[in-house]
């Protein structure tokens, strides 16, 4: 009987999210095209929605043309029901946004991180960044259901522990969750910061609905990779899956920051890119025109500076033939390409593009739809309002 009741709520709480979810992209809408739309019995759906009206989630806007009979009720999201923050934690920058519950995005922020090694200057950034987004959408701590926390992998996301991401030196198993829940006295969730780009997608942009999507993150320091399979992020262990940045592109090639030697992302992340243009400096004998950070090469790449195109040709061979080792073992439908080295640079978007093209058979290039991520830098953060809302649909009732 146990497993059963267990059964039964599991079941029931995919189906109150499948109902949110329809509600969300399809508002105002009737109960019975809210039966042809979820594939539900009428029964379920009935149910649900007066539990979900009797929550305050969900209201009664009017009525639609009658097909015969008594016109149709039309149902909406609650967008005041409550709020939900999305929090991501970059190597580089820290990013939140604050939605309703319609997940229209009421406010958002975005501050560089000066030096990650400084732990607790971090945290103290995260949680002003935080305060100071709410105060900004005019949202109190109380009117919140919770905060969904996007961070950099390995990660327990359970217990809401940074276990020891390479590029975050000295992060050994902080327990960030908890840090954050009794700083700012909200219910936080947790991801890894890929994960929730990739559930961004498939909660709010164009996936909504696809069985497998694959989601990759080039940023100007690390690669990431999270696979979204029927709905919800995979994540068989308290661990993370899908980590693509530290697949072996080089046998025995040189050391990354995972401890590890050849990964993808030693070759083909921000910093694999600056290194590409300073030996090509070096071997020919000629100085960059500029300074070569990740800002000058991205300006010359834009300015089609040979070198810098170079870089990121090579860059983008690696990402292709790792998005071929993708689809050969995970067979995604979708795959959603961002980050901050490819936002700010279209070219590499398009010579990854390119590179997948050239290693994949024709009708699989066909088959599955490519695009930049929907929410651009914001994903992570997009991600963690996911985080949240799922929770929520799992939790009530």
């Amino acid at each position: 009987m146990a497993v059963q009741h267990i059964n039964g709520q599991m079941m029931k709480a995919i189906n109150r999210q499948n109902i949110l979810n329809t509600i969300r992209k399809n508002e105002p809408i009737s109960r019975s095209e809210l039966v042809k739309k979820t594939g539900l019995t009428n029964g379920t759906v009935t149910n649900l929605i007066a539990e979900l009206l009797q929550m305050n989630l969900l209201v009664e806007t009017g009525s639609a043309e009658s097909q015969g009979g008594r016109r149709p009720v039309l149902l909406e999201l609650n967008a005041t029901a409550g709020y939900a923050v999305g929090l991501e934690l970059q190597a580089t920058h820290i990013t939140c946004v604050v939605s309703d519950f319609k997940a229209s995005i009421l406010q958002r922020g975005r501050q560089r991180i000066q030096d990650v090694r400084d732990q607790a200057r971090v945290i103290d950034q995260l949680v002003s960044l935080v305060e100071q987004t709410l105060r900004a959408a005019g949202v109190q701590r109380r009117q919140v259901f919770g905060l969904g926390l996007a961070i950099p992998g390995p990660c327990d996301h359970r217990q809401g522990l940074m276990i020891n991401p390479p590029n975050f030196p000295g992060w050994y198993n902080v327990p960030v969750k908890a840090i954050l829940e009794q700083r700012l006295g909200l219910r936080v969730y947790v991801g890894k910061e890929t994960s929730c780009a990739a559930f961004s997608e498939y909660w709010f942009g164009q996936a909504a609905g696809v069985s497998r999507v694959f989601g990759l993150l080039v940023g100007e320091v690390g690669i990431g990779g999270a696979l979204i399979f029927h709905g919800r992020i995979y994540r068989p262990q308290e661990e993370e899956a899908m980590d693509v940045g530290h697949t072996t592109v080089v046998i025995d090639g040189r050391p990354c920051a995972c401890g590890s030697c050849g990964c993808l992302e030693a070759y083909a992340d921000g910093q694999a890119l600056i290194r590409y243009v300073r030996q090509a400096a070096e071997r020919d004998g000629v100085p960059f025109a500029g300074t070569p950070d990740f800002d000058g090469i991205l300006r010359g790449i834009k300015q089609k500076d040979p070198r810098c195109l170079a870089a990121a040709d090579q860059c983008a061979f690696y990402i292709g033939a790792a998005l071929k080792n993708v689809v050969s073992l995970l067979a995604p439908e979708y795959i959603c390409v961002g980050g901050e080295f490819v936002e700010r640079c279209p070219y590499l978007y398009e010579k990854i593009m390119e590179e997948l093209d050239r290693h994949l058979p024709a009708e699989a290039a066909r088959r599955i739809v490519r695009q930049p991520f929907t929410f651009g830098k914001l994903s992570g953060a997009v991600g963690g309002l996911a985080l949240v809302f799922e929770q929520l649909s799992e939790t009530q009732g």
